[in-house]
């Protein structure tokens, strides 16, 4: 009498890693999250964005859902629309009430709101120049999601404000925008000079 065993489970050699969608061929990235900050200036607002691979709209929403303030981030420039107030911020003005745009430049602010590492932060070639440039440090935490490991939180000190601010990035997906965040601020919004 023969007794049939039981077939052997197929084991996949550990070498073989799990492959994830390239991000490099999306082209749109949208999300949701919120920002917090500590210090002299403090609070939260929730915001949603649309990015493409040279263009950020960020919109940012008060906790009762007032719309707060709209970014635009094209190449190395940074476009703030107040909204409670109907003014615009010039680059100087911009860096006071989001100083942690001294830390980062726009194209930063979008690799992570792709889920990427600057390569500033990342290269060793290049950290040293980048801890020159900032007055403070910043840090990163990635979780791991279908498309591999992402950035979901980014942390903002910085040394002379003596200020906290937080990134969280709650919500993203690939290939899809939010329609109604892609505009240009409008040119009757009054501009706000540093020192007026």
């Amino acid at each position: 009498m023969s007794c049939a065993t039981a077939p052997k489970p197929i084991l996949k050699p550990a070498s073989e890693s799990i492959v994830y969608p390239d991000l490099t061929a999306k082209q749109f990235c949208r999300g949701k999250g919120y920002i917090l900050s500590e210090g002299e200036i403090k609070g939260r607002l929730n915001f949603t964005f649309t990015a493409s691979r040279d263009t950020a709209y960020i919109q940012f929403k008060d906790l009762i859902g007032r719309k707060a303030l709209f970014l635009v981030l094209k190449n190395e420039d940074i476009d703030v629309w107040d909204m409670r107030n109907n003014r615009r911020y010039d680059q100087a003005s911009i860096l006071i009430s989001l100083p942690f745009f001294e830390m980062i430049t726009p194209p930063e602010l979008r690799t992570f709101l792709w889920g990427g590492i600057p390569s500033s932060f990342s290269d060793p070639n290049l950290i040293k120049n980048q801890s020159d440039r900032i007055s403070g440090g910043i840090q990163f935490r990635s979780s791991q999601t279908e498309y591999g490991p992402l950035v979901e939180h980014v942390s903002f000190k910085l040394s002379d404000e003596k200020q906290k601010i937080e990134l969280v990035l709650m919500d993203r997906e690939f290939d899809v925008q939010y329609p109604h965040l892609i505009r240009d601020i409008p040119d009757t919004v009054i501009p706000i000079k540093v020192n007026s």
